[in-house]
């Protein structure tokens, strides 16, 4: 039978896992892949990630690894993507993905991630500093 708990969780994150994973690799396959194996992840660790601090974080941390396995092999089709993710912290370079290129609200980015929502602003004002040139141009 089916955990609705878990049913309910993909239902409401995979569309932005998909979105975030196709980001960040070569191909729509490859993104798929990495959400898939992520899901996976998730459904076999289920009980313990519910007793975690957070199973949202738990779950970002899994989909960013499938990520980097992934994008070892082709990084992104989008430069400016690679070069946020070089030029920034993982979780800076999250949040200027999430929220200036995907478009979701900082709060929603936030959750997704599992972090509080100052952590992301905090994220975005790293990513203003270090890459100023992404800033002029509105992209941060």
């Amino acid at each position: 039978m089916p955990d609705l708990g878990f049913a309910a969780f993909v239902e409401r994150n995979r569309p932005r896992y998909t979105r975030y994973a196709q980001a960040r690799l070569a191909s729509d396959t490859d993104g798929a892949d990495a959400v898939r194996a992520t899901l996976d992840y998730a459904w076999e660790d289920w009980d313990w990630l519910l007793g975690q601090p957070s199973l949202a974080a738990d779950v970002w941390d899994e989909l960013r690894y499938q990520v980097r396995c992934l994008s070892s092999a082709a990084p992104s089709r989008e430069g400016e993507v690679v070069a946020i993710y070089r030029g920034l912290p993982e979780t800076s370079a999250d949040s200027v993905l999430l929220c200036h290129l995907l478009g979701l609200a900082v709060g929603e980015a936030a959750e997704l991630m599992g972090l509080e929502t100052p952590a992301v602003q905090a994220g975005l004002a790293v990513a203003c500093r270090a890459l100023p040139h992404l800033a002029e141009r509105g992209r941060i």
